[in-house]
């Protein structure tokens, strides 16, 4: 009986080993994990075993959009911890999907190939002058006449907007190219070597740098002698006596060091910048609808930052000329008068240069205007 009682309690064990052995071998060959498993009544219902992290999907299409930009002044600018900022935002934005990379001081070739290499692919986007490249935006130019009277630069980049978005002969110059801010900065002083400038009059005879050919027009009706020369030549075009000063941006003035060289500057809506920040059209176009949202978001917040860098650029090179020794001038009416009638030249010249390659000049210059005493009223 005994040994009756010991061989049944050993069957039991083995079928209760076998049916844990079977119950592992089913649970291995479904490749059962640690999910949730569902109740009756729906709800989940967590197993006692241990959970693992839980890998995140892709967000999107799962790619990574590289996008190369070329930034072809120094680092020591006021316009490249702004580009830096829209690189955080962009990258913040898309979830790391675009991963950007700004290459300073010409690194990804010369100045004047910007605009060409962005259109040709060499570049994904790129920041820089607009004047630079006479001729490819010429009814843009028309915001780098002299003494148009946008009283600042909050003025002068409303105008750009307003004639970008609402005016077709602006919009079509750009359709090469995906723009993703248009815009202006502080207006440009003019500076002077070796003497201190307080009229028109005391320009007469001065070899001075011109920004573009109408300023070139504006410079010889105040009996200034205009000279063409490259901003990176400025500082040692100045102190060979090459040049005696000239229009100069306050960027310029920031990253050559201008202040070093000079004797005077005077102070007065002159003439403003006019740069542009674009990408390869193509490279916008292949971006996931989600991301070039992100990009179109990305030029209004570009564009809102420029006001108080611009200003606070001012204020600083302001002070450095003045802990320098240069004699900081605000021009006063009689010499801003002086200034505006002489610039009326330039606006001929350039009314009869478009007009020769088939565009309204005067109408262009007249919506300008329009537009600039529309907004001096605002801002």
């Amino acid at each position: 009986m005994k040994k009756a009682t010991k061989a049944l309690a050993l069957l039991m064990a083995l079928l209760t080993l076998a049916a844990l052995l079977g119950g592992c071998a089913k649970k291995e060959a479904g490749k059962a994990t640690n999910s949730p498993t569902p109740t009756d009544n729906g709800a989940a219902a967590a197993t006692n075993e241990p959970t693992a992290e839980p890998t995140k999907a892709p967000a999107g299409d799962g790619k990574v959009y590289k996008i190369n930009i070329d930034y072809p002044n120094s680092e020591n600018s006021a316009i490249y911890p702004v580009l830096k900022d829209w690189e955080k935002y962009v990258e913040e934005n898309s979830g790391n999907r675009i991963d950007v990379q700004i290459y300073s001081g010409g690194a990804l070739g010369s100045l004047f190939d910007c605009v060409s290499n962005c259109e040709s692919g060499v570049t994904d986007g790129f920041w820089s002058g607009v004047t630079i490249y006479a001729g490819v935006f010429p009814n843009t130019e028309v915001m780098g006449l002299p003494m148009l009277g946008a009283k600042n630069q909050l003025v002068a980049n409303a105008v750009l907007k307003d004639l970008y978005y609402n005016t077709d002969y602006l919009t079509k110059e750009w359709s090469n190219l995906h723009l993703v801010a248009l815009h202006s900065s502080t207006a440009s002083p003019i500076l002077f070597a070796n003497k201190a400038v307080d009229s028109a009059d005391d320009m007469k005879g001065m070899n001075l740098r011109i920004s573009n050919a109408y300023t070139s027009a504006w410079f010889e009706k105040l009996g200034a002698n205009p000279v063409s020369c490259s901003i990176n030549e400025g500082y040692e075009n100045i102190q060979k006596g090459v040049i005696e000063g000239g229009l100069f941006f306050f960027d310029q003035v920031q990253s050559s060091e201008l202040y070093e060289v000079i004797d005077s500057i005077v102070v007065t809506p002159t003439i403003y910048p006019l740069t542009m920040f674009c990408l390869n059209k193509d490279v916008y176009a292949g971006l996931p609808d989600d991301l070039k949202k992100v990009i179109d978001d990305s030029g209004e917040y570009f564009l809102s930052l420029l006001p108080d860098v611009y200003n606070k650029q001012y204020d600083a090179m302001i002070a450095k000329c003045e802990e320098a020794g240069v004699k900081v001038v605000y021009a006063d009416d009689a010499f801003v008068a002086a200034l505006q009638e002489a610039a009326k030249p330039a606006w001929d010249k350039w009314v009869e240069t478009m007009n020769s390659n088939g565009y309204d000049g005067q109408a262009v210059l007249n919506k300008t205007l329009e537009l600039i005493d529309k907004y001096n009223k605002q801002y």
